[in-house]
């Protein structure tokens, strides 16, 4: 009987202890939920700013306080744009600003004279958009009993030099993304795409590019590095297949890796000048962010933009992914926000709709302007070859109409 109690003491024991180490543990999970849940609550880390000063060719030279991680491109945007007589070609708008630093805007020449510069590109704009043009589109629907074809053409600018048509069709279920080289010249002078958005500004650079390649634009969209930041981290980051050189370079592991707002952005810059062909102006340990320390000819940076392009591309599928794979309560969160993270003339609810489909919509493709580059010692210039981007456009949408209304077209 001694025995007996004894035994069954000791299996109380344990009981009791296993009973105490389960409270212990649940205790301290309850502990740690309800600190998640107070860290989840507290307001966002607020954005660090610096103060910096830009001068020369620039409309409103003066010191400014700038959202830290801001680039040259977006200071010049604060000041008001380039003057016309500005040399863009030897200003990096992609360098990240430092603070404390002021940045000094070159003229063309020796000085430059401003007036002459400004009368000879306003009389080049002009004569841009006094032609007439016949919008594509409108042009094909004729030929099909005057079926109306909706279409809304977007602008899109992702500073300092992406620039992309974004042609969105709501009754076909369709999105075009056409790629505009920045270095695309639209007028009959050295003013290439990106020179004329940051001297002229967003309605008369959209002008210019509707009256060349005869369509109406209707919207414009831009986005600066904080915002596209932004965008990536509402959507959760995005998955990317790292290659080895980029990951090397920011110690994160090659292959699937889903990556935050500032490694997309990153990747999309990221040049492995070890395998292009580029020379490293210094042989200090590099500042992948915020220095410009590369050199290259105009035909090696032909090949940068162009993979620059594909980059582009991926974390684009990758964000229409993110946005998948959100809950309902996500996404609207993320739709909720986008006049946080864009500016736009559009209303509301047509940039939620335009932005919904582009995140979800099946039939989305992404394609370049034809063309070719040509260069004229250091400066790179890319010649759009109109008749055959207007020839692929009536092509495209003379296909979808004959799809939808069962209707061939015999082309002469």
């Amino acid at each position: 009987m001694v025995s007996r109690k004894r035994k069954s003491t000791r299996y109380s024991d344990k009981f009791k202890k296993r009973k105490a180490l389960f409270w212990w543990v649940l205790g301290v999970l309850v502990f740690l939920l309800l600190i998640l849940m107070l860290w989840w609550k507290l307001p966002a880390k607020p954005d660090r700013y610096i103060r910096v000063g830009i001068c020369g060719a620039v409309r409103v030279p003066a010191v400014y306080t700038m959202r830290d991680g801001a680039d040259l491109g977006m200071l010049v945007r604060r000041a008001n744009g380039f003057r016309a007589n500005a040399d863009i070609f030897k200003v990096n708008l992609e360098r990240l600003l430092e603070n404390d630093t002021i940045y000094h805007i070159p003229a063309r020449g020796n000085g430059g004279n401003d007036v002459a510069w400004s009368l000879r590109l306003n009389r080049e704009v002009k004569n841009s958009i006094d032609k007439s043009y016949s919008d594509i589109t409108q042009k094909v629907s004729r030929e099909f009993d005057n079926k109306e074809i909706r279409k809304y053409s977007v602008l899109y600018v992702g500073l300092p030099a992406v620039y992309v048509l974004i042609n969105y069709y709501p009754d076909f279920n369709r999105i075009n993304f056409i790629h505009l080289p920045h270095s695309t010249v639209f007028l009959n002078n050295e003013y290439r795409l990106i020179d004329l958005f940051f001297t002229l500004d967003i309605y008369p650079t959209m002008r210019i590019v509707e009256h060349t390649l005869k369509q109406k634009i209707d919207y414009y969209l831009i986005q600066d590095r904080g915002m596209f930041v932004d965008l990536i981290d509402r959507l959760g980051g995005v998955e990317l297949n790292l290659d080895d050189a980029y990951a090397q370079a920011y110690d994160l592991q090659p292959g699937r890796q889903l990556v935050d707002g500032f490694h997309a952005w990153e990747y999309i810059r990221f040049i492995d000048w070890r395998n292009i062909g580029i020379k490293v102006r210094s042989e200090k340990k590099r500042d992948l962010i915020r220095s410009d320390n590369f050199e290259a000819n105009p035909r090696t940076w032909e090949r940068i933009y162009e993979i620059r392009n594909q980059r582009q591309r991926y974390v684009l599928e990758g964000m229409r992914h993110s946005f998948k794979v959100l809950s309902k309560n996500q996404q609207m969160d993320v739709i909720n926000n986008f006049k946080k993270v864009f500016n736009t003339d559009m209303d509301v609810d047509f940039l939620m709709k335009l932005y919904t489909d582009i995140l979800s919509t099946k039939d989305f493709s992404f394609g370049n302007i034809p063309g070719y580059y040509g260069s004229s010692g250091n400066k790179l210039y890319f010649y759009p070859d109109l008749p055959n981007f207007e020839m692929l456009q009536e092509q495209e949408i003379r296909e979808w109409l004959e799809k939808k209304y069962g209707k061939t077209q015999t082309v002469y």
